[in-house]
């Protein structure tokens, strides 16, 4: 029985011990094809699946039918010889591999003019006649010589380059483990694109094409299931069809493994074969891996895993999960340092050891939604790319900074900047005062938080700066979190707004952090969780905080803390480096009755605007729970805007409308006389609405007289000058056009 392991399918291996075991317990010197047949009967395989009927008691049967044959008694031996019917019957059913298949000795077995295996077979009630021409015709669907089926639906490819390969002994012999195993022999691979899960399959070619593997594996032979192919193959042939022969090509081979990239999308094609067929390709592929025929590793991601095959029969019952973790810096450096060589010569560039460091640095604080060690790798990649026309082409820390900046949108110049924290804070002092009116006490506050947190003394991990903005509507909070964004992480469009009397209900925190499972939308990710994943510096403004749930709230302790959030799925999303700012007017009086503090048109006084931040705070304080609000860096309370403010944000307004015109290459030129802006100020003026009346008005007073001249003018020839001027005698708005002819 060993020797013949060597020339016979695992299933075919499995059937024949168990007639010799029916030969010793019935006392028979010889194992005989009445055993090989019952064997058959008696185990799960092709034969007994298609054929036999379930409601028959086999094995009372073949028991029963057994003890009536008479054997010549002959004491118990632990091993029986074939006999010399049973060796020809094998013979006959070798196929053109020289390996025994289960089909032709099913088929030689029925033809065998035998009085015992007629008797079985009337026993069974099948019909020989019949049964011999449905596996005849079965056969012919089989024609295809098994290594061609095999070779059209695979393919070698990604074993062409054995090259760059850094050993992971841990995952691999995890994965070798599970594969000499009798039960869950099936690996599946769970791990992000990029860790190198198919560069543990390349280890694993080589570990057997060289023979340096458990003598288990030492004979098996890998190959990538080609879904595309098969596919394809099943557009004018049924997919189901196509499936079969794979499966039963596979075992035939008998040393087989299948590595299948995308489990999920073979199994999607199992569940959608047809329900109509009598004959299942997805439980021909369950008897297969249950009698360990085919061996499958497969690949997925954990998002997929999650949403997907979690609850899945074959991946439960089949499937032993090994979970691919990202590699820590040492050895993403190691596998560099294998890349570093070919990189050099692909690209015709030269490079240190010490650029492989600063891009793992730089792609672990930027690329955070991204994994070791392909973040690492492309940076390398698109930083040899930037190096072109020079003499001597070496890469430097600069040009990896650029390919930071082309994965990110961080501009290059933020990246820069960054090496100079004294700059960069400066440069954030002047700007917000320059751009913010009337807030100073405000910005004080805030410049000195993020002072502290871009000098290290901030606690680790807690996002960089956490704010409540409280102030009456049109005071600045948004606009001051815009400025934030741009001038710390490069542009407005680095902020993540959330309106929160869209969470109001209970279940929407499911909208942030994603639905739970068995809920629509599991494994999606949630809006709040998948942007910070892909935009890790950013400034979060969660608008009219007092809106949303409690929940949502308590949401928010995790982050404000730990600077982590977990999502559905388990997954941790890093906050560090965000900024999160609440907005607030919780407590903001309706008219100026309500706090006598407000003396219209005039800036509040230190003891005034000290009375509103100490009577804002206890509304605050008795609103939000002591966990959110001890978790927050300070309460900012933003002042009510005054006339004189209000004349300063008229004339940003109108130079951003100026700067509108040239940037739309327009040859119109603003004058605003001081007194329209002063008039424009008092109209719009309300302690409670701050600047956007004001905007408002300027879009009614100025911008729509402009929109239509626009149209009448002719730009092409010549340049004009806007002056806009207030009749004090009239009380109106009156403008004159000089125009100028261009050069």
């Amino acid at each position: 029985m060993i020797l013949l392991n060597l020339f016979c399918t695992k299933e075919i291996f499995f059937i024949l011990l168990k007639a010799e075991y029916l030969a010793i317990k019935f006392n028979s010197f010889y194992i005989e094809p009445i055993h090989i047949l019952s064997a058959l009967c008696l185990t799960k395989n092709l034969f007994s699946f298609l054929f036999l009927n379930k409601n028959i008691k086999i094995d009372k049967l073949i028991n029963s039918m057994l003890n009536e044959i008479n054997f010549r008694n002959y004491k118990f031996s632990k091993f029986k010889l074939f006999s010399i019917r049973s060796l020809n019957l094998l013979n006959k059913s070798k196929n053109k591999n020289r390996l025994i298949n289960s089909i032709d000795l099913i088929f030689y077995l029925i033809q065998e003019d035998n009085l015992l295996i007629n008797k079985l077979i009337f026993n069974l009630k099948l019909q020989k006649i019949i049964l011999l021409k449905t596996l005849n015709n079965y056969i012919k669907n089989l024609n295809l010589n098994n290594i061609n089926i095999i070779n059209k639906y695979t393919n070698v490819n990604l074993f062409n380059n054995l090259s760059n390969l850094v050993d992971r002994d841990i995952e691999l012999n995890n994965i070798i483990k599970i594969l000499i195993r009798k039960f869950k022999s099936n690996p599946l691979l769970i791990g992000e694109i990029g860790v190198g899960r198919r560069s543990l399959i390349k280890l694993l070619f080589k570990k057997i094409k060289f023979h340096k593997i458990s003598k288990n594996l030492k004979f098996k032979e890998i190959k990538i299931l080609d879904l595309s192919v098969l596919l394809t193959t099943s557009i004018n042939n049924n997919i189901e069809h196509q499936l079969k022969l794979l499966i039963e090509s596979s075992k035939n081979h008998g040393n087989l493994i299948l590595i299948c990239l995308d489990i999920h999308l073979l199994l999607n094609i199992f569940s959608k074969q047809n329900e109509n067929s009598n004959i299942s390709s997805l439980n021909l592929f369950k008897i297969a891996l249950e009698s360990k025929f085919i061996q499958i590793i497969g690949i997925t991601t954990s998002k997929i895993y999650n949403k997907e095959l979690k609850n899945n029969y074959i991946i439960e019952n089949f499937f032993e999960t090994v979970i691919i973790s990202e590699p820590n810096e040492i050895k993403t450096f190691e596998i560099l340092k294998q890349w570093s060589k070919e990189l050099m010569q692909f690209h015709n560039v030269n490079f240190w050891p010490k650029i492989l460091k600063q891009s793992i640095i730089l792609s672990k604080k930027y690329l955070k939604s991204r994994v070791f060690p392909l973040k690492a790798l492309e940076v390398l990649d698109i930083a040899c790319t930037k190096i072109y026309n020079k003499k001597w082409k070496i890469l430097n820390n600069l040009k990896i900074k650029q390919a930071i900046s082309d994965l990110t949108g961080i501009p290059e110049s933020i990246l820069i900047q960054n090496n100079n924290i004294n700059e960069k804070l400066k440069s954030l002092e002047y700007e917000l005062k320059r751009n913010i009116y009337g807030q100073d006490k405000a910005l004080t506050n805030i410049i000195t938080s993020i002072k502290r947190a871009y000098t290290g003394l901030k606690q680790l991990n807690r996002p960089v700066g956490s704010w409540i903005f409280w102030g009456p509507s049109g005071t600045g909070k948004t606009e001051l979190a815009k400025i934030i964004a741009k001038l710390l992480f490069g542009s407005e469009k680095e902020i993540i707004k959330f309106d929160m009397s869209e969470f109001m209900e209970k279940h929407s925190i499911s909208r942030l952090i994603g639905s739970p499972p068995g809920y629509i939308g599991y494994g999606e990710g949630g809006q709040l969780t998948e942007i910070v994943n892909k935009k890790p510096y950013s400034v979060i403004l969660f608008d009219e905080i007092e809106k949303a749930h409690e929940d949502i709230t308590n949401l928010m302790l995790q982050i404000l803390d730990d600077g982590i959030l977990t999502d559905s799925t388990g997954k941790k999303i890093d906050f560090s480096n965000t900024i999160i700012i609440f907005t607030s007017n919780l407590g903001c009086p309706k008219n100026p009755n309500e706090f006598k503090v407000f003396e219209e048109g005039k800036l509040l006084s230190k003891h005034s605007y000290n009375y509103l931040e100490i009577n804002i705070k206890k509304v605050i304080h008795k609103y939000f729970k002591p966990e959110f609000l001890n978790r927050i860096d300070e309460i900012i309370v933003f002042n009510p805007l005054t006339i004189e403010i209000l004349i300063n944000i008229a004339e940003k307004f109108i130079n951003q409308l100026q700067q509108q015109l040239l940037v739309n290459n327009s040859s119109v030129f603003i004058s605003v006389d001081l007194n329209i802006k002063h008039f424009l100020a008092i109209l719009s003026y309300h302690p409670f609405y701050g600047a956007r009346p004001l905007k408002k008005l300027i879009e009614k007073l100025i911008e729509k007289p402009l929109s239509e001249l626009l149209l009448n003018l002719n730009l092409t020839k010549f340049s004009y000058l806007l002056s806009f001027i207030f009749d004090k005698k009239f009380k109106e708005f009156k403008y004159s056009i000089k125009k100028i002819k261009k050069n």
